[in-house]
């Protein structure tokens, strides 16, 4: 098997305590390796893929991302600007399951 090794990620976005419905969470990995991706759902819930078919995120440090999804959202930007160029939101991934929680403010922007 060729790519990244992979290990599950997932988790749940919330804003000033709500759920972050319609969320996309970018996890981007030091080097070249590809992104991965996940959606929350109505309760902000995520799960990252790396592929069509293939679940889990890099094994490494990632640089996370957030950003509201906004043809779901009606044009709404939900989630802070900082959130969106993830420039200080690191996340290490481990080869055991991986749960990561992020809790946005509006206070945040």
């Amino acid at each position: 098997k060729s790519g990244p090794q992979l290990a599950p990620v997932s988790g749940r976005v919330t804003l000033d305590g709500e759920p972050a419905y319609a969320t996309e969470v970018m996890f981007y990995p030091e080097g070249e390796k590809s992104p991965s991706v996940g959606r929350t759902d109505r309760d902000g819930r995520y799960k990252l893929r790396y592929k069509r078919g293939v679940e889990g995120g890099s094994v490494g440090r990632n640089v996370v991302r957030l950003k509201t999804i906004t043809e779901v959202s009606r044009g709404k930007q939900l989630v802070p600007k900082r959130f969106i160029t993830g420039s200080d939101l690191r996340r290490q991934v481990t080869a055991d399951g991986n749960t990561f929680d992020f809790e946005l403010s509006k206070l945040d922007e």
